[in-house]
């Protein structure tokens, strides 16, 4: 009771300093534009309307349904009884609410004026709160103030109507206000208002609300008390929500289903699955909710083993095949443990669903996560053979592998059918647009795309930042920011995108005035992105000493992730004896990190320390560690060939080669001299040197490009290391010789070459 006693103190505490107040009653009729409306309509001698969405219209709230014939056949059957006619319209103006259907809502409100029921008190509730569901809460609060002698579900109602339409201090007004009358609030209006409370995450008055809910003995009602705990779920307390579980007087499928979702929104898996557990020796029966939230936890433990007991027990409830919001989470289940087979084997017995687009979103976006971006496609081709629609989150996801791969000419076509299905206004396929031609190397593309949206939500804005940010203009990126700030606050993603430009151009005092800005103004507590933003800003600009104390002096215990970009930043550098710290570093927290052995063996070697190059190469095969080789990418005639160094395995390779020697040659005279000083080997003449370095995979791949593509198209390279000093300069050659634009992206960012010139800069 500990935590009723301490909330009843809130109940004493004021709602004065919630914004507006409610209109009060008026004695005279005012017409109000709503009743003019309708009034019109009776004027007119309009008909009875008998078209019904999906020409059903359920009644009373229940499940039963009624075709448009049967309802006009018992409206007829009552038209003898005004009493009967006012129940028919209230039934059928609560399935104009509940379904959002405005228009036809004012149709019955104009029969109501036309029978003579505009005054009467239930009538005017139903056509109140009609106006309310539908978003029209001026016009239900003006219908509110006309009507006398409303009782607490007229009010309610007009709650409800505020809360569901954002207007959350409007909501609690009339809270407060309800308290005054004599009617006073019962056990819906507190879960309305607790629902409000939990929806605009509004701790300090969910408190106050749960202190009244125990000062007027509401705490034994069931609803107000799932209200309560499914609150204190979205608030994240999840003390005070067990404390209200052990303490709840009758727990049925809502209080169990809300206090496991709230453990699974924390990430407290295990405890979620527990609850399941308990849920289940109890003597309420999970339902398809409770399934799917308990599925999603299984996944998010990354442990298959209670998911696919979960599974069974859902073959033995009949949900997993004929249960689309189960099945689904099932399929999700396997994808978030990586069983993509199991997802696959899930999504085929789910074939009575076959034509629902849920599963295979489902499907596709498994694949995407997993990493399997060509599984993705095929699924995608496989959907659209079964005739299946796309929707917007196929094409979020699907946009998704595009971008990865990433294939332009895939997500080219994805964009053609988003054009065709009229999806190309939806803000989320518009960013996943602006992300997949960021990712595919054409910035005007997405710029373009961008400047087109209607409107632009953080999640764009921070789309278009980032892709100004890895494209090399760290000015558009920063000018972008400021002017999203003017309407849209920024948020984590915005400053890891914004301190990167600066980071990639130099402008290192600026970035930390961004750092400093997301600390003190828009108090957004760094994470480890930012420190590592922080520290190659620093690093690269040489910086070394100061990169290494901000690494000390943070507040969090540095990752290996914090201490790499300072090992890079000393081989930019040449400071080994910071390298060295730097390595020690990472190697405390990933010992078995390939990278580091590399980078050291490589600055020994050039340092002439050929015993201690060799000693970290012989720690590598002692940890039995290899360092991923460098590959780089190119799309020709709808397909990715992907290329290695001194690579022969294509077909194309003695094209390629002679292609390569004949521009190595052209360049040689434009002033490209090979930097041999990369190749960190003891015997190796000069010669042998230059051959090395000469067939890296970003220069043959550039070289397929050549003899593969028109010569008017740019010729985009994507490289999973980062680009190597002599590739760089070569390739500022090759676009002078060629008059080619080389776009060129390697794990760190764009470089755009253009008459011997990149878009970085040459600081990168």
């Amino acid at each position: 009771m500990a935590l009723h006693c301490n909330l009843y103190l809130h109940s004493t505490l004021s709602f004065s300093h919630f914004r507006g107040s409610h209109l009060p009653k008026q004695n005279n009729i005012v017409p109000t534009k709503c009743t003019l409306n309708a009034s019109i309509i009776c004027s007119k001698n309009h008909k009875f309307p008998v078209h019904f969405e999906e020409s059903e219209l359920g009644i009373g709230g229940t499940s039963d349904k009624l075709g448009e014939t049967e309802f006009v056949d018992m409206f007829t059957q009552s038209r003898s009884s005004i009493h009967g006619q006012c129940i028919s319209l209230i039934h059928a103006l609560n399935q104009c609410a509940n379904q959002g259907n405005l228009v036809l809502g004012q149709s019955y409100h104009a029969l109501v004026i036309k029978k003579g029921l505009a005054f009467d008190k239930f009538a005017a509730t139903a056509v109140a709160g009609m106006y309310a569901k539908c978003g029209e809460v001026e016009d239900a609060s003006k219908l509110f103030d006309q009507c006398p002698d409303m009782d607490i579900v007229s009010w309610n109602n007009l709650i409800l109507g505020y809360a569901i339409n954002g207007f959350f201090d409007r909501a609690l007004n009339l809270f407060v206000q309800v308290q005054k009358e004599e009617i006073g609030p019962n056990a819906y209006t507190f879960s309305i208002v607790i629902g409000a409370c939990a929806t605009s995450v509004a701790v300090n008055e969910g408190k106050q609300i749960h202190g009244l809910v125990v000062k007027m003995h509401y705490s034994s009602n069931t609803v107000v008390n799932n209200s309560l705990l499914t609150m204190y779920c979205k608030f994240g307390m999840m003390d005070e929500v067990e404390i209200l579980f052990k303490e709840h007087p009758s727990r049925n499928h809502i209080t169990w289903t809300a206090i496991i979702t709230g453990f699974y929104r924390q990430e407290c898996f295990e405890k979620a699955l527990w609850e399941f557990h308990c849920m289940r020796h109890s003597e309420v029966a999970p339902n398809e909710r409770t399934f799917a939230v308990a599925l999603a936890s299984s996944g998010g433990m990354r442990d298959s083993s209670f998911g696919t007991m979960l599974h069974a027990l859902t073959i033995k409830n009949g949900m997993a095949a004929r249960n689309v919001f189960v099945g689904t989470a099932i399929l999700d289940m396997y994808s978030a443990v990586g069983e993509m087979g199991s997802a696959e084997k899930q999504l085929d017995e789910m074939n009575g669903l076959s034509s629902i687009n849920v599963p295979w979103n489902a499907l596709i976006a498994g694949h995407v996560s997993n990493g399997e971006n060509e599984d993705a496609m095929e699924a995608l081709n496989r959907m659209l053979d079964t005739g299946i629609e796309c929707d917007e989150f196929t094409y979020s996801n699907i946009l998704k592998a595009a971008s990865s791969l990433p294939s332009l000419a895939a997500g080219e076509q994805i964009h053609s059918c988003i054009i065709k299905t009229k999806y190309e206004a939806n803000m989320h396929v518009a960013s996943s647009l602006v992300e997949m031609y960021t990712n595919c190397g054409i910035l005007a593309n997405a710029e373009r795309v961008f400047n087109q949206m209607r409107e632009q939500d953080v999640v764009s804005w921070n789309s278009m930042v980032k892709a100004y940010s890895q494209h090399g203009h760290p000015n558009k990126a920063i000018l972008l920011f400021h002017k999203m700030a003017e309407g849209i606050r920024p948020t984590s993603a915005t400053f890891v995108s914004v301190i990167s430009a600066c980071s990639h151009s130099g402008l290192v005092e600026e970035g930390l005035e961004h750092f400093k800005t997301m600390l003190q103004y828009y108090e957004i507590t760094p994470e480890e992105a930012h420190y590592c933003c922080i520290v190659d800003l620093l690093g690269r600009a040489g910086r070394l000493e100061e990169a290494r104390d901000f690494i000390n002096n943070s507040p969090i215990e540095p990752s290996a992730s914090i201490w790499r970009p300072l090992l890079a930043a000393s081989r930019q550098h040449h400071n080994l004896q910071m390298a060295e710290f730097a390595a020690e570093q990472i190697l405390r927290e990933d010992f078995s990190d390939p990278t580091v052995h590399v980078t050291l063996s490589n600055m020994y070697a050039k340092e002439g320390r050929w015993s201690d190059a060799e000693k970290q190469r012989n720690l590598m095969k002692l940890k039995d560690v290899e360092k991923e080789p460098g590959s780089s990418w190119v799309e020709a005639n709808r397909r990715l060939y992907k290329f290695y160094s001194r690579d022969k395995k294509l077909s194309e390779m003695p094209e390629v080669y002679a292609k390569l020697e004949e521009l190595v040659e052209e360049i040689r005279t434009l002033g490209y001299v090979p930097d041999t000083k990369l190749v960190h080997t003891q015997r190796t003449d000069e010669a042998s040197k230059q051959q090395h370095i000469l067939l890296h995979s970003e220069k043959l791949a550039v070289c397929f490009g050549l003899i593969s593509l028109s010569p008017n198209k740019p010729i985009r390279v994507f490289k999973n290391i980062r680009v190597c000093s002599d590739c760089h300069s070569a390739m500022k050659y090759i676009s002078i010789a060629t008059s080619r634009e080389i776009v060129l992206r390697d794990n760190y960012r764009f470089h755009c070459f253009k008459q011997g010139c990149c878009s970085c800069g040459d600081y990168w």
